[in-house]
């Protein structure tokens, strides 16, 4: 029972009001302080300070300090005006109800405060991207400006280059029109007329090149002629095959001894947990069978057993949609909530057409997933998944008491999820 603190101190102006309230140093790093408008209780266990407030204050102004020995309140006050006393006159009735309407208004401030931070955050994230798809814009621009620019430039010198060409094309067309091969330029006498006709070549016959014979090509040539080249190899396929092993390392005798031990091991540690798909007999290799062994193993409280019965079901036949729905169940009763959670989705994706036929497995399995998420503190998502289940099941009194005890959770901790 806490001790509630009496001794304290006040003094006012027009506009404020100062509390001053003696604090044990033992207990000062641990001070509970909760306010209203007209409302302050300050809690250091094992004291307790407790004061409704004749008028209200401004709690938005308002400010305490922890300070060594004391506690200080500086309250602004809404009206300026004086006051007769500190502390309403109130009966234990009247104070539980007005404490029962602070804790109302305060859950509903809260959640008016998550909600107006949810948005806040909502919006400076799509500013946030805003911002980063205006300077990825900029950068692309300023990219194209610079690839325009080194275009630009770079057909600018091609251009130029093109026109050195042609015209060094020109010259050397000149040079070749002006001599003639194979020809000596032969000049006319001095004494011949000014106004003659231009200088002439005249042409002078050169020997024909004959091509330079080796005796050594010739032999080479000679040699590759008469050479004969092997067959193609024929192309096949060589089948290898491995001995079956559990190990990924390869086989050594000097650890044989311990390999044989721990299959041993394992293999009596699987048993245990009573199914072993290595030893059912032939006409048990059945998915429909290992539901039902698995459905027994179930009931009788054996959940390893159960969980392994739907794991070699769902190997030898992935299409039956009970193996996951049931083995979800399992792994809820195991506190395994992801695995469960994984299951139920399976299994509903499996469940396909929907129709009149599947409708309550459905609402089942919706149920359950609901019930997964829940535990894993994702209320939210688990109110609506309930409420699925509700709209296919409208009658089922079970969902409709989990539907209420979920959204009475989420409202004492509407930040869970």
């Amino acid at each position: 029972m806490p001790i509630l603190v009496k001794d304290f101190t006040w003094t006012q102006t027009l506009n404020s009001v100062h509390l001053r309230i003696p604090l044990d140093p033992v207990y000062r790093e641990k001070v509970d302080i909760f306010t209203t408008d007209y409302y302050i209780k300050a809690n250091f266990n094992p004291f307790l300070f407790e004061i409704f407030l004749q008028h209200d204050i401004n709690g938005d102004k308002s400010k305490c300090t922890v300070q060594e020995d004391q506690l200080v309140f500086d309250l602004t006050k809404k009206e300026d005006l004086e006051w007769s006393a500190l502390e309403k006159s109130l009966t234990k009735e009247e104070k539980a109800k007005l404490r029962e309407n602070m804790l109302v208004e305060s859950q509903e401030q809260a959640k008016k405060e998550s909600e107006e931070r949810a948005i806040r955050k909502s919006q400076l994230n799509r500013y946030a991207v805003q911002q980063a798809m205006e300077i990825d814009n900029k950068q692309h621009s300023l990219m194209e400006s610079r690839r325009d620019e080194e275009r630009t430039k770079a057909m600018n010198d091609l251009e130029k280059w093109r026109q050195t060409a042609s015209v060094d094309n020109q010259i050397k067309s000149f040079n070749r029109k002006s001599t003639v091969s194979g020809a000596k330029i032969v000049e006319l006498p001095d004494d011949s007329p000014t106004d003659s006709k231009p200088k002439r070549c005249a042409p002078v016959n050169k020997p024909a090149k004959t091509p330079v014979q080796s005796d050594y090509i010739n032999k080479k040539k000679e040699e590759n002629i008469k050479r004969v080249l092997p067959k193609l190899r024929e192309s096949g396929q060589v089948e290898v095959k491995h001995t079956p092993r559990t190990f990924p390392t390869p086989s050594r005798e000097s650890t044989a001894r311990e390999e044989e031990a721990w299959l041993r091991n394992i293999t009596h540690a699987r048993r245990a947990t009573g199914f072993v798909s290595e030893d059912l007999r032939p006409e048990e290799h059945d998915p429909q069978w290992c539901k039902e062994k698995g459905d027994e193993f179930f009931r009788n409280g054996n959940f390893l057993g159960a969980v392994s019965a739907y794991t070699h079901g769902i190997t030898l036949s992935d299409k039956l949609p009970s193996l996951y729905a049931n083995r979800a169940a399992t792994h809820f009763a195991l506190g395994n909530f992801n695995k469960c959670v994984t299951d139920c989705s399976s299994a509903l994706d499996l469940m396909k057409p929907v129709c009149e036929g599947n409708r309550r497995s459905r609402a089942k399995c919706i149920a359950r997933r609901a019930a997964g998420l829940a535990r894993l503190g994702l209320l939210n998502k688990a109110i609506d998944e309930m409420k699925a289940a509700a709209k296919l099941l409208p009658d089922d009194e079970n969902i409709k008491n989990d539907i209420y005890d979920m959204e009475r959770a989420w409202e004492q901790n509407p930040d869970s999820d």
